[in-house]
């Protein structure tokens, strides 16, 4: 991070970190604290994992709050207004999975401590979101761009398991009709993990934008190599 002339404006860029990376352990958390509740069909933690939502929530308003403040009252530009535009765009990504991890725990509650011999590929989704979440929050911590595109890239092993999830599912309805209600808690779920992948990508991908200054959202992947390939020209 460059050093700036006013020292409280470093201090206010570095809160900003620390509450995004704080952020990211509750999140993570509480995503694996419902998958934990869905596999044991444990109620008690699913209620834990609702009620965390709320830490989640408070911690984006902080650090929308002090991202407006650090805008207000220095003017960042170049890298240091990246940073904090970054910096409100993963907090909202990482509000809206802790918000499908308290998706995950409801339709834990309702399956109300059932556990269905059939959870089609829905424990190697978990091994494979919290992984990426785990990826996302190093890219970030490192401004890693590699990292980053990994994260990217392993985005769509998760979207193949969640098709294969569907498809297993909707087999199980048609044979087992008497627990079709089961099932379908289980679809959501599967939507629902798969949903966190892709806010986990988002988040890798303002990581990228952070670090090269270019907007990948909306770009191929032989485009986004040449973009990390090419010189740095970033404004001093």
């Amino acid at each position: 991070m460059v050093d700036h002339t006013f020292k409280r404006f470093d201090i206010e860029l570095d809160e900003l970190d620390a509450l995004i990376m704080s952020m990211f352990k509750v999140v993570r958390k509480n995503v694996k604290k419902g998958l934990r509740a869905l596999f044991e069909g444990n109620v008690e933690i699913a209620k834990l994992v609702i009620s965390q939502d709320e830490a989640a929530n408070a911690l984006e308003v902080q650090v929308d709050e002090l991202a407006r403040s650090v805008i207000v009252r220095h003017q960042p530009a170049a890298s240091d207004l990246r940073q904090v535009f970054a910096a409100t765009k993963i907090v909202t990504d990482l509000e809206r999975i802790s918000d499908l991890a308290a998706s995950i725990a409801n339709n834990t509650i309702e399956l109300n401590g059932y556990v269905p011999s059939q959870l089609a590929s829905l424990p190697d989704m978990q091994e494979m979101v919290l992984r990426q979440l785990k990826d996302a929050r190093r890219a970030y911590k490192r401004q890693d761009v590699q990292l980053a595109q990994d994260v990217l890239e392993h985005d769509q092993a998760i979207n193949a398991a969640f098709a294969e999830s569907q498809r297993a599912l909707f087999t199980s309805m048609t044979e087992h009709p008497s627990e079709i209600g089961h099932y379908m808690a289980l679809a959501n779920i599967a939507k629902q993990i798969e949903r966190i992948g892709d806010h986990t990508k988002n988040i890798a991908e303002m990581t990228i934008y952070l670090v090269v200054g270019h907007e990948v959202r909306h770009i191929n992947r032989d485009h986004l190599a040449e973009l990390l390939e090419g010189d740095d020209d970033e404004e001093e």
